[in-house]
């Protein structure tokens, strides 16, 4: 796709625009676009998103062992320093997870290897959601049919592993 503004080099930057329910796509390339200052870089978004999050007191001081990167490093740049960055800061990610998705779940598609495991859990897990609330609406029978469910889907799965 080439670009819309100078007609001659290949567009790097997609912008789509939803206002009042109607889309609209522009198409640039990088030189183009940082003409105009169009699309947000992705540092910048972090940073934004972050500086609102900023405010959290978990923050403070909270540094990886391995690389000695910062939480506030992070919130700066929009990025890790290392793998081990993310244990280190596990409590924060969770809780900007949260705060950005409305949930620190994965809800997504799987890995073909791993996805299988995954899936058994997940079916466990709503499973005992739906338990859970038929003892509270006290649907007993519906609560014991899904309890017996939950001990069959347990077995197989752990048969399986």
């Amino acid at each position: 796709m080439i670009c819309e503004r100078c007609q001659q080099k290949q567009a790097s930057v997609h912008l789509q625009q939803i206002i009042n329910g109607e889309k609209t796509e522009r198409h640039f390339c990088k030189d183009c676009a940082t003409q105009f200052e169009v699309p947000i870089p992705l540092e910048q978004f972090f940073q934004g998103v972050l500086g609102s999050f900023a405010s959290a007191p978990q923050d403070a001081g909270v540094t990886c062992p391995i690389c000695g990167f910062s939480y506030k490093n992070f919130k700066d740049s929009g990025r890790l320093g290392c793998k081990a960055c993310y244990p280190a800061f596990r409590s924060e990610l969770v809780s900007l997870l949260k705060h950005l998705h409305g949930s620190s779940d994965h809800q997504g598609k799987f890995p073909k290897k791993s996805g299988a495991e995954l899936l058994s859990k997940r079916h466990i897990e709503n499973l005992r959601q739906q338990l859970a609330k038929a003892v509270e609406s006290e649907e007993y029978e519906s609560a014991a049919r899904l309890r017996d469910e939950i001990r069959r889907f347990e077995a197989e799965v752990g048969d399986a592993t």
